[in-house]
């Protein structure tokens, strides 16, 4: 039943996903070529201020409300799960206010550490501060109703957002209104789709709230989601590229807009199908786990198959074709970042072998295991970064991400086995879903000689096909696989099934 839930509920958000997946690269488009590199630069710095901000402004709410409303459909609770939200909802505010009074007050600072006019870069923190409040506001909402499996409404409006923010950025840079026109793109779309999912979320938790019983509790709630604001924290060090920063200051705006695209582009491409299923699988389990601790193991290994099934491919294409897509779509002025994207296409492929470990110890409650993983790991990330960037620039800053990427996955695999055993990376099925890849990724070769974009164009079609041989050949999709495929309702699985 929870698979089918699930399965329902996916089917949606990977919907929603691809809308975005197929919006962001053309509002890269319009973002890079209309701002320049320095501003580009300049905007993902306040990104990357800003993804540290809404860590804290959280508060860890978002990953509370995936644990327990799932627990407490099953077990009764909800009035009382909803007054410990409101609650926290308070303390949220209270952080954004003081976050944004922080960034105004620290403008000059932070100016001069960039090396940015002052009276223009603490206008760009204050907007981008301020707007974190709706980011916060939207990632709640999507969340809630991810967890009660909620997503046809969700996957409809996000089509809607995704649309209406290209539009947006398109005018607003007719304006001239630079990176605060970006800014305030995203914040328009983000108020505008809060408002349109409100009305669900709030008749699924009035319908919910007439039992009784007592809810999981404030205290035990603050126990789990504190631990993220720190987890959130160390992995912004981590997974996202707060490189930029240190680029920002040692070498220059340009170079962090370099390593930015560099960095988000297969980040964006290998995340968009196994982050919208990310919130679904961590209510599934949770509320698997909940009936039937003993099969925690199982439900991460069929997440591992699920993810690496999606990601390879996508990373071979990447490694493939990004080199001479990226001066192609962005301007020459982003040849600087052309061979550095091909890189991290392999290097986020293979980041996603720890990513259902953490998840697993999430579900058993043991946050602050993943908090002390992460802070090791962004010590070890912080401490390359400030002897490798100074000296080598971009690459300089493009090396500690992989290193620490190789590093946590020895480090969760070991510390996910010691809290339970079954819990394993399966190798032999990463390892054929990669040698599945090996053709496509080869074609990088003569990508790069042959780039006229209707020679990628032809090449790109022949690295599909390779990928499907290549699946069929070494029989990625074996009974268990198909059995689960099976119970999803996504369409044409029967099509798909009978030819893999």
């Amino acid at each position: 039943m929870i698979v089918e839930k699930a399965g329902k509920a996916m089917s949606w958000s990977v919907v929603a996903k691809i809308a975005r997946f197929l919006a962001m690269p053309l509002a890269y488009i319009v973002i890079v070529r209309s701002l320049g590199e320095h501003d580009w630069g300049v905007l993902n710095v306040l990104r990357t201020i800003t993804g540290f901000a809404l860590v804290i402004v959280m508060l860890g709410g978002g990953k509370a409300v995936l644990r327990y409303i799932p627990e407490v459909r099953v077990k009764g609770g909800m009035r009382g799960l909803i007054s410990d939200m409101v609650r926290l909802a308070v303390f949220q505010a209270l952080a954004w206010a003081v976050l944004t009074f922080a960034g105004y007050f620290s403008g000059d600072w932070l100016a001069s550490v960039f090396h940015q006019d002052s009276s223009v870069f603490r206008t760009y923190i204050v907007i981008a501060l301020g707007l974190v409040l709706f980011e916060a506001g939207m990632t709640l909402t999507m969340n809630a109703l991810q967890s009660w499996y909620e997503t046809r409404r969700l996957a409809i409006v996000m089509v809607f957002g995704n649309a209406l923010y290209v539009i947006l950025l398109i005018l607003f840079m007719k304006f001239g209104w630079g990176i605060a026109g970006v800014l305030a793109a995203g914040g328009v779309v983000n108020l505008a789709m809060i408002l349109l999912l409100l009305p669900e979320l709030l008749e699924l938790t009035r319908k919910a709230s007439d039992d009784e019983a007592p809810g999981p509790g404030a205290a035990r709630m603050l126990r789990y989601s504190l631990p993220f604001v720190a987890t959130g924290l160390l992995n912004q060090i981590v997974w996202r590229h707060s490189e930029v920063l240190f680029l920002g200051h040692y070498t220059g705006m340009e170079a962090a807009g370099h390593f930015g695209l560099a960095y988000r582009l297969p980040q964006m491409a290998l995340e968009f199908i196994p982050l919208s299923i990310w919130p679904i699988v961590m209510a599934g389990i949770s509320e698997a786990y909940a009936r039937d601790p003993e099969r925690l193991s199982e439900s991460v290994d069929v997440y591992f198959r699920l993810l690496f099934l999606l990601v390879v491919p996508v990373a071979a294409m990447g490694f493939a074709f990004s080199g001479p897509l990226v001066p192609l779509l962005f301007g020459e002025g982003m040849v600087p970042a052309a061979e550095m994207t091909r890189l991290f296409f392999v290097v986020f492929s293979y980041s996603f072998l720890y990513t259902p470990l953490s998840m697993a110890l999430y579900v058993m409650e043991k946050s602050w295991v993943n908090m002390l993983v992460f802070a090791a790991l962004a010590i070890v990330n912080i401490g390359l970064d400030l002897a490798l960037i100074p000296r080598f620039g971009l690459w300089g800053a493009f090396f500690p991400v992989a290193a620490v990427m190789v590093l946590a996955v020895v480090v969760f695999r070991k510390v996910a086995g010691r809290f339970d055993s079954g819990l394993a990376i399966p190798a032999g099925f990463v390892g054929r879903c990669y040698l599945a890849a090996l053709p496509t990724a080869l074609l990088g070769i003569s990508a790069s000689r042959y780039d006229s974009p209707i020679a990628l164009a032809v090449q790109m079609l022949i690295g599909v096909i390779l990928l499907l041989a290549g699946v069929k050949l070494l029989k990625l999709l074996g009974e268990r696989e198909k059995a689960l495929i099976m119970r999803l309702p996504i369409p044409l699985k029967e099509k798909i099934v009978s030819i893999f």
